[in-house]
């Protein structure tokens, strides 16, 4: 087994994203979202989800890649490239029968988070929001989530590429919530220079969504999948999986 690691502009240039330079090799892709996968200082992909990804393809005895690449590119690549999976995938009712799903990797709850100097606002349900602008991820499903409860880019949603960008938005006034969950909030916000103490959750969204799973699109054998799935519970079967979230402090 062997891990490869490339940077995503290098990669576009010389293999345009499709083409691997192993034919049996697996792409494994995610943004950039500390402390689940990201760059390091040496620009190395990093993280809890990375741990993960390099134990199972270790049990599962496979070569593979590992890309950092904004959400929704690693998203298409994933829906419309055989053998490439995302780390940490939203499973949604929407996306379930366009992906071959590997293993739950982890579950994540859902707020609306905003500044805590603005006392005077109160929200209660989603609807109260509605006055506001919510910030979120393009491509995320929050995207998806926010539109079908009647807000708008016209009106009140922004839709930012990366992290840094809405957090700055909200720090600067230009949005009022963003629609995120906790767990990546401190290394987030650390990352560009502001304090999570300035924040605080509005409202728990509990009808959004919470497990994260690593996906492949349909197109991928099912016999890669199943390996990976194998190894997957293999890890989690014998406590390494456990032993990698304890040390990230999950």
């Amino acid at each position: 087994m062997k891990i490869k690691y490339r940077f995503t502009a290098l990669f576009f240039i010389l293999f345009n994203f499709t083409k691997f330079s192993f034919a049996n090799d697996v792409l494994f892709v995610a943004e950039n979202l500390p402390p689940y996968h990201y760059l390091d200082n040496d620009d190395q992909p990093s993280g809890f989800l990375v741990e993960i990804v390099k134990a199972v393809v270790d049990v599962a005895n496979i070569n593979a890649d590992i890309e950092i690449m904004p959400f929704a590119r690693g998203y298409r690549t994933t829906l419309n490239q055989a053998n490439v999976f995302m780390l940490s995938l939203l499973k949604t009712p929407k996306r379930a029968e366009n992906f071959q799903w590997v293993g739950q990797t982890y579950q994540a709850t859902a707020f609306l988070v905003g500044l805590k100097n603005r006392a005077a606002v109160s929200l209660t349900t989603i609807d109260d929001a509605k006055k506001h602008i919510v910030g979120t991820i393009r491509g995320y499903h929050s995207e998806e989530y926010l539109k079908k409860a009647g807000f708008n880019s016209e009106e009140n949603l922004y839709l930012a590429v990366r992290y840094e960008q809405m957090w700055q938005m909200l720090f600067k006034g230009r949005i009022d919530f963003i629609l995120t969950n906790f767990i990546a909030l401190e290394q987030e916000m650390e990352s560009i220079g502001f304090n999570t103490d300035d924040i605080k959750p509005y409202i728990q969204l509990k009808n959004f969504p919470s497990e994260l799973y690593i996906a492949t699109g349909l197109t991928t054998p099912q016999q890669t999948v199943t390996k990976l799935k194998k190894a997957l519970a293999t890890i989690k079967k014998n406590g390494t999986y456990q032993k990698i979230m304890t040390k990230w402090g999950l």
